[in-house]
């Protein structure tokens, strides 16, 4: 799955590591990023999920699926830590709901892709930037170069993480 995001701005002359950041800093970072950012995140998407008329594990297989554009009902079944028949059971109810579609996937035509029906999805899309626009907002004050200095390391942890859980992905589960 190629990433479709752009290349990030280049900053010049900034340092990273030890002679910028104290070990208390990194570690404050890594559990920011880590778990206080996954958990206000979780917090709001029982609502979310409720306000398009989906449960939470539906909601969940559906960001999942907007994120890496195709899955499989495997991958997804292993990103959401289901069995076989309740990957099986979500992935038809949102079929039947118009947010999902089954096809070949592309490069393995035995293989059944799952991939998002932008149509629909443009209530979840609109739903998941609802709570990004307090963050938005509070950038407007912030130096530019701060920002493009904020926004590289996201993008570049985006770049890391996705990685990663591609990675696990690739290897197959018992």
């Amino acid at each position: 799955m190629p990433d479709k995001r752009p290349d990030p701005p280049v900053l010049s002359g900034l340092r990273t590591g030890d002679d910028v950041l104290s070990e208390s800093m990194r570690t404050d970072l890594a559990r920011m990023m880590g778990r206080q950012l996954d958990i206000y995140a979780e917090a709001g998407k029982h609502s979310l999920a409720e306000r398009v008329g989906l449960s939470l594990n539906e909601y969940k297989a559906l960001e999942f699926i907007l994120e890496f554009d195709r899955l499989s009902s495997g991958q997804l079944a292993q990103l959401l830590d289901l069995s076989a028949s309740g990957t099986s059971a979500l992935i038809s109810r949102l079929v039947r709901a118009g947010y999902v579609q089954r096809s070949r996937h592309p490069l393995d035509k035995r293989m059944v892709a799952l991939s998002a029906q932008p149509e629909r999805c443009g209530i979840v899309l609109a739903s998941i930037a609802e709570p990004s626009s307090h963050t938005i907002l509070s950038t407007a004050g912030h130096n530019p170069a701060r920002l493009i200095a904020v926004y590289d390391f996201l993008f570049n942890s985006i770049i890391g993480l996705r990685a990663c859980a591609l990675q696990r992905l690739k290897q197959k589960t018992p």
